[in-house]
């Protein structure tokens, strides 16, 4: 389920309400749901300007020639217990 564009005035509210949701996110996705090409900028905003706990998990792949890449997807963070989780791998 994607957030409902209508509902959210901004990109940066659409991307609140996706990590709030509980799903991560990286700028392939936030750029196919919310048509923002500036993730990073967003992230930086809510964490640094309003306050949210956005954890960074580094993340590697395939691009579609088979090389593989490094990408970077969000996750907000609820508490110190489910940090320590996802840290550990235990999700």
């Amino acid at each position: 389920m994607i957030v409902n564009n209508k509902q959210c005035r901004t990109q940066t509210e659409a991307v609140l309400q996706h990590l709030k949701m509980g799903r991560p996110l990286n700028q392939q996705e936030a750029t196919e749901l919310y048509g923002t090409q500036r993730l990073g900028a967003i992230i930086y905003n809510l964490r640094h300007k309003v306050g949210y706990d956005i954890m960074s998990l580094n993340c590697t792949g395939k691009n579609k020639f088979g090389n593989s890449v490094s990408f970077v997807k969000y996750m907000l963070m609820n508490s110190k217990e489910e940090q320590n989780r996802i840290e550990n791998g235990n999700s």
